[in-house]
Parts: C-alpha cells; structure tokens; sequence
C-alpha cells in the first residue's frame, strides 16, 4: 500500500475555518485602530501646527493670527505672521489673516524649515484626513510676539476632532499662556496617551 503525504480536505476546512473566525475577531479592531489613529493624527498636527506659529512669533519678534475656516467635512487651520518690517525697538505690525483654503497663504517667518524668503507655510487640511470632522471653529486668535502668549488672555480657544465613525473625540485647547493641549472630552471613549480634560 502506498504511503499519501498531504492535507486531507477535512484538514483544510477546519484551518480555513479557523482562519476566517481569527479574521472575524481582527478586522473591527483593526478598522476602530484606525480610526482613532486618524482623529489623533489629526489632532496632533493641530497641536504642532499651533506650537510652530508660536514659536515662529517668539522668534521673529511677530504677532502671529492663527485662523480656522471651513465647514465639515472640509475645514483648515492656518497661521500668518506680520510680515510689515518695523522700525528698530517698535513692536510689527499686526498679522493679518489669510485663507488657509487657498494653498500657500499662510505662512510665519521662521528661520527653519523656511524658504529663501524665510517664510514657512503653516497651513493644516481636512483633506490628509479623510473623514475627521472638526466642531465649531474658534474665532481667529493672535499670539504675541514677543512672549508667546495669547495676545487675548481672557479667551481660551478650543476645538474638537471628531473621528470619521464618531465614535472618537478630541479636544484641542489652547491655555491663554499660549500652550496648546489635547484631552478626551469627559465621557468619550478614551484615547491611550491622550488625558480626558
């Protein structure tokens, strides 16, 4: 009698079988992964964005507006510094807005990662990040040139990044020392890494 090497058909049902129930079990953990990773991509960019118009201020020695425009599902942040050079010891000109829907609008003067020109774009789109929805954008605050700080100590600007299955919140706030901060808004689903405010 010949000896068979192989699977039998038996065999291989019972490990696709296992296969499929294992796939089962992944794919909706992998697909909230996903989705909590692109409201905090979000989110995060939101937060670097804010701390590098900042810090562009504090360098230049220029105020710097920082505007949100849009509706969902397509929004933008933008920050634009005065660019008006000024007389020795006076303080520049205010910044002026810009349309952070129109590519290249926004921009600071910062010495790294500038152009020729030493001009930065700062400017954030919904579009590199499919389906984050963003609530009620803040009025266009300003941050102060020379300390950093918002140059409207009584407002406390904040936004929430809404993930694309709304499962996820994040809110942004920005202290009126000038800091930007995320948190989980309280009884949201809670984002490792990320404190609920």
């Amino acid at each position: 009698m010949a000896e068979h090497s192989g699977f039998t058909l038996v065999e291989l049902m019972v490990v696709i079988a296992i296969v499929l129930v294992l796939l089962l079990v992944a794919v909706p953990a992998f697909t909230d992964l996903i989705d909590r990773a692109r409201v905090r991509g979000a989110a995060g960019a939101a937060m670097s964005l804010l701390s590098e118009a900042r810090g562009a201020g504090v360098f230049s020695s220029r105020d710097v507006r920082v505007v949100f425009q849009g509706s969902d599902p397509a929004w933008c942040i933008g920050a634009n510094g005065a660019v008006t050079a000024s007389p020795l010891g006076t303080q520049a000109g205010a910044a002026p807005t810009c349309d952070c829907t129109t590519a290249n609008s926004c921009t600071v003067l910062n010495g790294v990662a500038a152009n020729a020109a030493g001009l930065q774009t700062l400017q954030l789109s919904s579009a590199d990040y499919n389906g984050v929805t963003m609530g009620t954008r803040p009025s266009d605050f300003f941050y102060d040139g020379r300390f950093g700080a918002l140059k409207d100590l009584a407002t406390t600007p904040s936004v929430v990044f809404t993930s694309p299955k709304g499962k996820y919140q994040i809110q942004l706030t920005v202290a009126p020392l000038g800091q930007p901060s995320l948190c989980t808004p309280s009884g949201q689903p809670v984002i490792p890494g990320i404190s609920s405010c």
